[in-house]
């Protein structure tokens, strides 16, 4: 056999620990966020807060909690309602993706105090009379609301949620998720078993270190689980200039943090331990990352839901059933940021919004179907149900006929279409349906 010696380049891209921690930021709800400049400012010899003592500029908005007889001048931290109960959240997302579905409410009756599903399948079928496949299907939709994974069956099943959702993609990450959580501390077992070099290994285990390990984790409160908003949707008072809704980021007791240059020329002094210099120099990454994250995180949070909200205004007004289709790469497209940063963005954040408190994700939608223009499967679901409330019990419309009808209202969906959204709804055929 002959030896050479070749010389390969290659372009790779190796994220420092600066712009690991900017994009840490853009996931972190705003609860989680004060948790972690808490702990920086507390162990980060590079960072300090700095208490601002200057008077608060109030700014006249439109709280639509306030009738227009009783406006007064709202200062942005008044403007905060009192903390959300996680359960009522997610059942008011229930009510906007299932339509107050029963099942779903069932399935989030029970989950345990981490929020895993630790119901039976097969006793809810039952109950409602239903295949235990389409239950489960219920329990996966489930999953994706707010908080993320929520009513996961356990804890494999919510780390695949959370990669899924942070678009990664790696089936090494996932046979070491499903096989060897026991060996995440084993590099030199992993190294082995998945023939890659120690290096690759670490990092695949770094990235499943640093996902939650329950899906009510941060949650944690004595008798309740809350939620505060991260950012709230006002409408604009009549006669104020600019788009339609005010958008204000919830920064309340958020520190404001500055980077302290003093502890820098420590790092080319000659007489610290190289054990020290690597300390400071991580320190040092991380500051920088805080420093620049919480501003681009606050400028994106900012963009984005200024976009969402006018975009998704009869949605805001008008209620669920005028929701238009909005996929993040339409998104991507119109502010000019990464699927996967709006992914991160929108990931466990909430909004005030004139139709409550509402994930980020609830202004997201898909199409119904090609033919059927820019309307979301969403509100033809409630057109369909809508129309089979009110039908003749004696007389039941079919699938075909609920089509026609929709036509006449300008959505032009296929008959299948209409029997695909009628099944996803639980709602039998017209021969089921029909007074005996």
């Amino acid at each position: 056999m002959k030896q050479s010696l070749n010389l390969k380049l290659q372009n790779k891209l190796n994220l420092t620990l600066s712009l690991k921690t900017q994009i840490n930021l853009l996931t972190l709800s705003k609860v989680e966020l004060l948790e972690e400049l808490k702990k920086e400012l507390q162990e980060n010899p590079f960072l300090e807060e700095i208490y601002n003592i200057q008077p608060i500029y109030t700014e006249k908005v439109q709280d639509l909690s306030v009738s227009y007889e009783e406006e007064e001048e709202l200062n942005p931290l008044t403007r905060i309602p009192q903390r959300h109960s996680l359960q009522h959240l997610i059942e008011s997302q229930i009510n906007i993706e299932f339509d107050g579905d029963d099942i779903a409410l069932e399935i989030v009756e029970n989950i345990d105090e981490k929020g895993f599903f630790n119901g039976d399948l097969e006793s809810i079928a039952t109950k409602f009379k239903k295949d235990v496949r389409y239950i489960e299907k219920i329990r996966k939709k489930v999953t994706q609301l707010e908080p993320t994974g929520i009513a996961s069956r356990d804890l494999e099943e919510f780390l695949l949620i959370q990669l899924d959702e942070l678009e990664i993609f790696d089936p090494v990450l996932e046979d070491i998720i499903f096989e060897d959580l026991k060996e995440l501390n084993n590099i030199d077992f992993l190294s082995q078993k998945y023939k890659l070099p120690k290096e690759d290994i670490e990092k695949k285990v770094e990235v499943i270190k640093h996902l939650k390990p329950y899906p009510l984790y941060g949650y944690e409160d004595i008798d309740i689980h809350y939620v505060e908003p991260d950012v709230f949707i006002y409408i604009k008072p009549e006669g104020k200039e600019g788009d339609f809704f005010d958008v204000v980021i919830n920064d309340s007791d958020i520190p404001n943090v500055n980077f302290i240059n003093n502890y820098k020329r420590i790092l080319s002094k000659k007489d610290i331990t190289p054990e020290v210099k690597e300390f400071l120099y991580q320190k040092y990454e991380k500051a920088l990352g805080i420093i620049k994250g919480l501003q681009r995180r606050k400028e994106n949070l900012y963009n984005l839901v200024k976009m969402l909200a006018e975009y998704q205004r009869d949605f805001l007004l008008n209620g669920r059933d005028y929701i238009k289709p909005l996929t993040l790469r339409e998104v991507s497209e119109k502010i000019g940021l990464h699927e996967s940063t709006i992914s991160r963005i929108v990931s466990n954040k909430y909004a005030v919004t004139p139709q409550g408190v509402l994930p980020l994700k609830a202004f997201f939608a898909s199409k119904a179907s090609k033919e059927s223009g820019n309307i979301s499967s969403e509100s033809v679901k409630y057109l369909i149900k809508n129309l089979i409330e009110k039908e003749d019990p004696e007389k039941p419309l079919s699938d075909s006929y609920l089509a026609n009808m929709l036509k006449k209202e300008g959505v032009n969906i296929a008959r299948r279409t209409v029997a695909k959204y009628r099944e996803e709804m639980g709602i039998p055929d017209s021969r089921k349906r029909k007074l005996k």
